[in-house]
């Protein structure tokens, strides 16, 4: 049996979390799989990856591209008595339908899975026009309706999809595969810090770090002078501002020694969906991570309150952090959360599941 999956962004190299889940969940996926992305980034291929290259990430060139793509996917998939196309969901939904489309027209016994890491919809409400949201609402009712799995990343996701679209999904924890948490505890940076990690282009990054930078830093410096602010993840406009220390996309075991070092991850969304990765690496590795409720929605485990995870409104934010600032330990993370969040494990469970195991085996 072959596997491709389907991206519409870059997912190597890794310089996001939705593309970090997808990394480790095409890692721990058994079998015979390739990866095909439209990347902007430059960065060779290996023997599990094929890239597709723009020069910029503008929508009208992702399409242009995403025939050769998909021809692509269909000549790798030919020949195989068994064969799955998992569609990842963090992207324009248009993408995800073309997709569906074509794969469903020259190779109908292919089994789709539908991979949301969001509900499209709700985002483009925010932020998108009326026909705009009106078309997003039809293109994802198609997607999630015909494709033969869905899945949802949290139970508040898997009713509201039922509520929208009256579809069923199969729960898929965003999670982490432990060859990806790999990194040395040594301090780099000889000051302290807090941290937040996301892309300015992406609208709830953009409100989160801008509400950093003009309402909570000026009220942090006035109590710790020294404090700075590090902001990963690219996109965000050149400043004078001395507390805040802007490092672009890093490397992966970088920044997890970045946030494992922070006083804290920052995590104050106002809006998005899905569980947020960084906040689970952060947590695995034993860092400390203040959060929104949206910020954190999706990640528990079971009844026990994690030591390591704050949960709280943003104007607690600045009471919170020089709470954070007195401590002169480092709270742990249990052992059941890292496995919970585990992507190895994660995928076993799926791939165990009756409904998925009678999907697959169907001709």
């Amino acid at each position: 049996m072959k596997t491709a999956f389907v991206c519409f962004f870059p997912v190597i190299p890794t310089n996001m979390g939705s593309a970090e889940v997808i990394r480790s969940f095409f890692l721990c996926w058994p079998g015979n799989r390739k990866l095909f992305q439209i990347t902007h980034l430059k960065d060779k291929d290996d023997t599990f990856t094929r890239s597709f290259r723009i020069f910029t990430e503008k929508p009208i060139l992702k399409i242009l591209i995403l025939p050769f793509l998909l021809i692509s996917v269909l000549r790798y998939l030919k020949n195989s008595k068994k064969s799955i196309v998992i569609i990842e969901g963090p992207s324009w939904i248009g993408y995800s339908f073309i997709s569906l489309i074509i794969i469903k027209t020259f190779s109908p016994n292919t089994k789709i899975i539908y991979h949301s890491h969001s509900i499209e919809y709700e985002v483009r409400k925010m932020t998108s026009s009326n026909i705009i949201v009106f078309i997003t609402k039809i293109l994802e009712q198609i997607v999630y309706k015909y494709s033969n799995i869905t899945t949802s990343i949290t139970n508040i996701k898997k009713k509201k999809i039922k509520k929208l679209y009256n579809v069923h999904t199969l729960n898929l924890n965003n999670g982490i595969s432990k060859k990806r948490i790999k990194f040395s505890k040594k301090k780099i940076l000889d000051f302290d810090y807090i941290i937040y990690s996301g892309s300015y282009k992406y609208l709830p990054n953009k409100f989160a770090i801008d509400f950093l930078v003009n309402k909570i830093m000026p009220k942090l410096i006035k109590y710790k002078p020294k404090l700075k602010l590090i902001l990963t993840g690219g996109g965000y406009k050149k400043t004078k501002k001395k507390f805040l220390k802007n490092l672009g996309i890093v490397k992966k075991n970088y920044l997890l020694n970045l946030i494992y070092n922070s006083k804290a991850l920052v995590v104050p969304l106002d809006i998005g969906t899905g569980t947020r990765i960084k906040i689970i690496e952060a947590l695995s590795i034993g860092g400390t991570v203040l959060s929104t409720p949206i910020g954190a929605e999706g990640i528990k485990f079971g009844n026990k309150k994690l030591s390591n995870l704050m949960v709280t409104k943003k104007s607690n934010f600045v009471r919170k952090l020089k709470e954070l600032m007195k401590l002169n330990y480092k709270p742990k993370t249990s052992r059941e959360f890292q496995k919970e969040y585990l992507m190895e494990n994660i995928v076993y469970k799926f791939l165990n599941l009756n409904y998925v195991k009678n999907i697959i085996k169907r001709n």
